[in-house]
């Protein structure tokens, strides 16, 4: 007996432990970011925001090992990290959400009240599971009811894979919009590429808003970029090159018209990020590429300069050769596009600019990307 209850020690001990250093890592990944500090001058763009986060089944996590549903709540706590100080309120709603896998529902889980970070990110982590029909109609109708009387602007963040029904979600939306009019705003965040041209037409039924791929509002920079444009509008007392960065911020100030910029006024691209040890382009990239060359074909005085980066894998004159071929083949695919090739060049940085962690995958995925430089004349 005396050694049962000895074995039984060992064993509680060493289960604790493993559950002490489990809880610890998890404490240490949601704590690990760190918000863009966003400064003015700035006037709020909204009163109101509802985030609906999808938690239905086809969220949960998948045969390649991605959990859509816990890089949505990821993405949605980042947005609620670094959304300024401003007079705003929030509310958040789910759909799906259900044991059962036939249920339909949307929940309302935070709000609306005054936006409170904490409140927010404590609602946001007690959503635990993924289940039942993607009911987004539901969702949306539940907005038009927690808002019914209010007054101002109401932007509607809707985290999903797009995985939804088209019909009812477009006349949910037509709902949405013979209610408020130009008082609303839909802004979805897809968590699968496939699914953009469906919820572009979900925009375009709303009037107003744009569709946001979620690993486009991941890193710290790119998550403040997504604030600046939802939430706020810059007052431009001194932006030459309207990018909404006033100049005294902008470290880069001849960014042209359209085109994406991070917090600090700098030309990014959109999913442009390579296999590991890879300069091929794949297919998801094409549609963030002839962004840029609709850019250059409407600004045909811009040169340009396309910088290759790559991960801290490997030596680093290996990475540095890499980050070069990955500049030369997104800029052959601009020749290619039509693009005159005395307007470009390329160079390569190897892994000597990272803009995120080397020490996860994710981190870099991030960091083998091209980022592009006008040229000054």
């Amino acid at each position: 007996m005396p050694i049962n209850r000895f074995k039984f020690f060992i064993i509680f001990c060493l289960f604790c432990f493993v559950g002490c250093q489990m809880f610890a890592h998890k404490v240490t990944e949601e704590s690990s970011f760190q918000p863009v500090i966003i400064k003015g001058p700035y006037t709020p763009r909204t009163d109101h925001v509802v985030f609906i986060l999808d938690a239905s089944l086809s969220m949960a996590k998948d045969r390649f090992g991605n959990d859509h549903l816990n890089h949505a709540k990821e993405i949605l706590q980042r947005i609620n990290l670094t959304i300024p100080k401003m007079k705003l309120d929030s509310a958040l709603r789910t759909f799906g959400y259900a044991k059962r896998p036939t249920d339909f529902r949307s929940d309302l889980i935070y709000g609306p009240a005054a936006h409170n970070k904490i409140g927010l990110n404590q609602a946001i982590n007690g959503i635990k599971f993924s289940g039942g029909m993607s009911a987004l109609h539901l969702a949306i109708q539940g907005v038009i009811t927690d808002y019914k009387d209010a007054s101002g602007h109401l932007s509607v963040i809707v985290i999903t894979d797009g995985d939804v029904n088209n019909e009812k979600s477009l006349s949910a939306i037509s709902d949405l919009k013979t209610h408020f009019g130009q008082r609303v705003s839909f802004y979805p965040i897809v968590v699968n590429d496939k699914n953009r041209l469906l919820m572009e037409k979900f925009v375009k039924q709303a009037g107003q808003g744009f569709v946001e791929i979620a690993d486009n509002v991941y890193s710290p920079e790119n998550v403040a970029t997504y604030v600046n444009k939802v939430f706020l509008s810059r007052i431009r007392v001194s932006d030459q090159d309207g990018d909404g960065i006033v100049d005294n911020k902008d470290m880069c100030p001849d960014t042209p018209a359209g085109a994406r910029v991070t917090i600090n006024g700098c030309w990014i691209l959109g999913k442009i990020q390579f296999a590991s040890n890879s300069s091929s382009l794949s297919a998801e990239m094409y549609p963030y590429l002839d962004e840029v060359v609709a850019i250059l074909k409407n600004n045909p005085d811009l040169r340009m300069e396309v910088q290759g980066h790559t991960d801290s894998t490997g030596s680093a004159d290996h990475n540095f050769h890499l980050s070069k071929n990955r500049a030369k083949s997104v800029m052959q695919y601009f020749i290619q596009k039509g693009v005159a090739s005395d307007r470009l060049r390329y160079t390569g940085y190897g892994e000597t600019k990272p803009i995120s962690t080397n020490k996860t995958e994710k981190g870099k995925a991030l960091n083998r990307r091209v980022e592009l430089s006008p040229i000054k004349h």
